[in-house]
């Protein structure tokens, strides 16, 4: 996205090959009495006057079962693949399978990235679950499951090979809706497509949540019942002859809700059946506990789960930029902030004594594979939303789970004195700035004594301060092993020094140095060896007693390490596709030979489904062989997910059918499609028509495209923006089955259809908000419409190419009253600048033009270029990605400066395209 970012400058490290650590041995090396690593320094912090706050980790300070088992063991983090946020993962894999390699090398490789250990995926139902369609892999009682279909199963597979202990889990949103909602043929759903994941890829499931995601608590008594006949169920098919593995050992969670962690509690206390059915409870966007969660934890040993939780947002290099005050990782929803939110998820004070002991964390999602302005996006470890490009962004969420997961194993006990956090609750973690210690101590399980009878073991405790005010800590440990000479290993990561000439990662993840204990001191009978650490502001920071982690692997990033090889290039026009995919090789999958689209399930190239499914089929027609075929009708529509309506799961879906394709920066240029109706007609009260949008940057309205023709069996058609009809008419002697060719062009900002070689008119959007660049559409009603030869060109004469410059970028100059916002989803990057009157921007830049996007109120501003005289233009009121102000007729061969001062009202700047040379 942006070309000049400072940590993307420096070298990437060479690709990390598919195979390496591909069935690694979890262990730890101890590191007691060995000494410290002689090329660190030992560190020595504040003194006596500093502000210590005492830490007290006693190694017996575990809570543990009749048995001296543990009640709660670390589980770590992971990764939940649903709403079509995987989807381009696919193309990757096919157009850049070194990309996808190293991609998936950092998520889950346990001794070189973050070691991700779930991955949660979604069965699917054909309807936007919230940023698209997974696609449903039974679509009847009688189709057999298909987990070839979209991308989670093959990303369950694949990851699997690089980490063999991966734990694997699936639930629903929607439903289809063959199921009627009817026990048997719901569980027939899940049971088939368990088998399906172990015929075709040979995955095993560790857990399913039956549970409807977040399901509306107006529904628990009934949906706990369906927990509770799955388990039931599922549990009898263990016996059964045909079993694929034993089902017995899949755990089952309830009920994925949304912060109901003490409703859905009480409900399964309240059933025995429950009790004894259900293994894990799973809550979202919380780290608040309560007595009745305590029970099930304590009492009946049920897992605790952060089954969705956010991801990072804003990475660092845009937030440096508005922010350079919490060194690119601070703030909210930053690494910190994640870091933050898992410890106080195990062990919060805003729960006096009820902590929710939370032991895993799943990022929704870890991988962004989807079109930048989905609604998820960008919210991630990695975003990969350039397949052609092998292109892709991210990298501190890699690092903030490396402080954890390269230095805590599986199994290690959590030391409840020395796990604690603080602050004032804000959606999902606390609030910045409000809290006063965050850290979490986990120890390896106890060892038998050796042979002089000592006891040690290792230990790890990680801080997330996500304040502007730095914290001392005395360490006191006992019983853990250490002695007077023992250290501690520090890795940190925080901020640049100088956020202007440093890379922004310049500080991640750097082994700083050690401790040792500044002194001894008894209290209660025990001795306690005493370190002191600080930990700096907006910073997360491990303190181990293992030198390099329980792989001894433990390695310093070095700045731009998880930086792509591939430049940020758009995809080239002219683009076309024919659906044939005749290039491509064979793959052997699980002892199968299949040619691209068997592999892939019919999924066409970088198409992602918002809503329905369009899958590629033979025709049957000579002339057109493969087709693209819209496979959902009024028969097979999914029930949607309605958990945050009435909660009725019976409601079939509405929403048009639509998929996106291309690049968000495209902009002139003319799509054209073949198309053929499918002119049986299952329900009259769904009309059938076959669209083509251009320039879609962000899911909006059923057009998606903020431009759109549409073109029905019988002749009529509409050309629409924003889902508003502009223009109309019927073409006369239109043979509905017969093939039909039709085109939209978005010049500048006119709008020109055609069918068949006709145009159909010239529309001119004079509105104040145009839409000016974005990717295709293919909208449809729920028919099995078909389209062929798809094609993309440019325009002579006009730029078809930009640069996309988010507000934040390093270019853009703010003076005067200039106030930074962190927003939603569908502002680019979720960041925005608002702008009162006297304040300015400032841009240089090369290009034939600018488009300066975002939802802003009508304002008056006067704008410059290159010095020349300013021009006092009103704008607005736009929406999101509108464009507020364009310009054209510059040379890219010079350089240009941009300057822009607000006269009257405020004036919002979401991002600005940077035109590229004319075609």
């Amino acid at each position: 996205m942006l070309g000049n970012i400072r940590w993307r400058r420096a070298a990437s490290v060479a690709l990390i090959a598919a195979s390496i650590w591909t069935s690694a041995p979890s262990f730890a090396t101890s590191v007691h009495e060995a000494g410290p690593t002689p090329r660190l320094p030992e560190l020595s912090f504040g003194d006596d006057a500093s502000p210590w706050q005492d830490i007290v980790v006693d190694g017996d300070d575990v809570e543990r079962d009749a048995d001296g088992d543990a009640y709660n063991v670390f589980g770590g983090f992971g990764s939940v693949s649903c709403n079509n946020t995987s989807r381009l993962l696919l193309d990757y894999r096919e157009e850049n399978p070194a990309a996808y390699w190293r991609i998936l090398n950092l998520l889950f490789n346990r001794r070189t990235g973050a070691g991700l250990n779930h991955i949660k995926v979604e069965l699917g139902s054909d309807t936007n679950t919230s940023s698209g369609a997974e696609p449903a892999t039974k679509r009847s009682a009688d189709e057999p499951a298909n987990v070839l279909r979209g991308a989670g199963f093959r990303l369950i597979a694949d990851a699997k090979t690089i980490n063999p202990h991966l734990k694997v889990e699936a639930l629903r949103w929607g439903e289809p809706s063959w199921t009627g909602n009817r026990p048997a043929d719901r569980y027939n759903w899940y049971k088939e497509t368990i088998d399906a994941a172990y015929d075709t890829y040979g995955v095993k499931f560790d857990y399913i949540s039956p549970s409807q995601n977040e399901v509306n608590m107006n529904h628990l008594a009934s949906e706990l019942g369906w927990v509770v006949d799955f388990a039931k169920r599922l549990q009898a098919d263990a016996r059964a002859g045909d079993a694929r593995y034993d089902y017995s050992k899949i755990k089952v969670v309830a009920m994925d809700s949304y912060r109901n962690g003490e409703t859905v509690s009480r409900a399964i206390l309240n059933s025995p059946e429950a009790l004894s059915n259900i293994d894990a409870i799973g809550i979202h966007y919380t780290i608040g506990g309560g007595p009745e969660l305590t029970r099930l934890n304590k009492e009946y040993g049920k897992e605790v789960i952060y089954s969705e939780g956010v991801a990072p947002m804003i990475d660092p290099e845009y937030r440096i930029n508005a922010q350079p005050e919490r060194g690119g990782i601070g703030g909210t929803v930053g690494a910190v902030d994640i870091a933050d939110r898992f410890i106080n998820a195990y062990r919060w004070s805003g729960s006096g004594d009820n902590p929710a002991h939370m032991t895993s964390f799943l990022f929704q999602p870890a991988v962004s594979a989807l079109y930048e302005g989905s609604s998820y996006s960008p919210k991630h470890l990695i975003r990969a939303s350039d397949p052609w490009s092998g292109y892709y962004e991210g990298g501190v969420g890699i690092t903030l789970v490396r402080h954890f997961m390269q230095f805590i194993d599986q199994g290690w006990e959590y030391i409840e004195g020395a796990s604690y956090g603080d602050g004032t609750f804000a959606d999902g973690g606390t609030a910045v700035d409000s809290s006063t210690r965050t850290y979490l101590t986990l120890r390896e399980p106890r060892k038998p004594a050796d042979a002089s009878g000592a006891r040690t073991s290792d230990f790890t405790q990680v801080h997330a301060n996500n304040t502007s005010k730095p914290r001392y800590f005395e360490v006191k440990v006992t019983d853990l092993g250490t002695t007077s000479k023992t250290p501690l290993y520090l890795w940190q990561t925080r901020g640049p020094d100088d956020d202007a000439t440093q890379p922004v990662d310049v500080n991640h993840f750097k082994n700083i140095g050690y401790v040792t204990p500044v002194r001894a001191e008894t209290r209660d009978g025990s001795k306690y060896f005493v370190y002191r650490v600080k930990v700096e502001p907006y910073s997360i920071l491990t303190v181990s007693s293992q030198a390099r982690g329980i792989h001894n692997s433990a390695k310093e990033y070095s700045s731009g390490q998880y930086a792509p090889t591939a430049k940020d290039s758009p995809l080239a026009l002219p683009y076309s596709d024919d659906f044939e995919y005749a290039g491509y090789p064979t793959e052997n999958v699980n002892g199968v030979d299949m040619t691209y689209l068997e592999r892939r399930g019919g999924t066409p190239r970088y198409t992602a489904d918002q809503n329905g499914a369009f899958e590629v089929v033979e025709s049957g027609d000579g002339s057109h062989d493969n087709v693209l075929q819209q496979r959902i009708h009024a028969d097979n529509r999914g029930y949607t997910w309605n958990a945050w309506g009435d909660g009725s799961q019976n409601q079939l879906s509405t929403t048009a059918p639509a998929t996106i394709l291309g690049d968000h920066t495209w902009a002139n240029y003319r799509a054209s499609v073949d198309v053929r109706f499918d002119t049986k007609v299952r329900n009259p009260a769904l009309p059938n028509f076959a669209g083509l949008g251009v320039r879609q940057v962000v899911s909006q309205g059923s057009d998606l495209a903020a431009y759109a023709l549409r073109l029905s069996p019988a002749g009529t058609w509409q050309l629409r923006k924003l889902d508003t009809v502009v223009a109309s008419g019927t073409i006369t002697g239109f043979d509905p089955d017969a093939w039909h060719h039709i085109t939209l062009e978005a010049k500048e900002n006119q709008i020109t259809p055609a069918v068949d070689g006709s145009q159909l008119t010239t529309w001119t959007d004079s509105a104040p908000n145009p839409v000016m660049a974005g990717r295709i559409a293919l909208t449809s009603g729920y028919y099995q419409n078909n389209w062929d030869n798809l094609s993309v060109v440019p325009i002579e004469g006009h730029a078809w190419r930009s640069d996309k410059l988010d507000d934040t970028a390093s270019a853009l100059t703010y003076t005067g009253a200039a106030q930074f916002q962190q927003v939603g989803f569908a502002n680019y990057n979720r960041t925005l600048h608002v702008l009162s009157p006297r304040a300015s921007l400032t841009l240089p830049f090369r290009g034939t033009g600018l488009n300066i996007f975002g939802a802003t109120a009508r304002a008056t501003i006067d704008v410059s270029v290159d010095g020349a005289p300013a021009q006092r233009i009103t704008v607005g009121p736009t929406g999101t990605r509108q464009t507020s102000h364009w310009l054209r007729g510059l040379t890219t061969t010079d350089p240009h400066t941009l300057s822009i001062t607000v006269v009257e009202g405020t004036y919002t700047v979401d991002g600005i395209d940077v035109l590229k040379e004319l075609e």
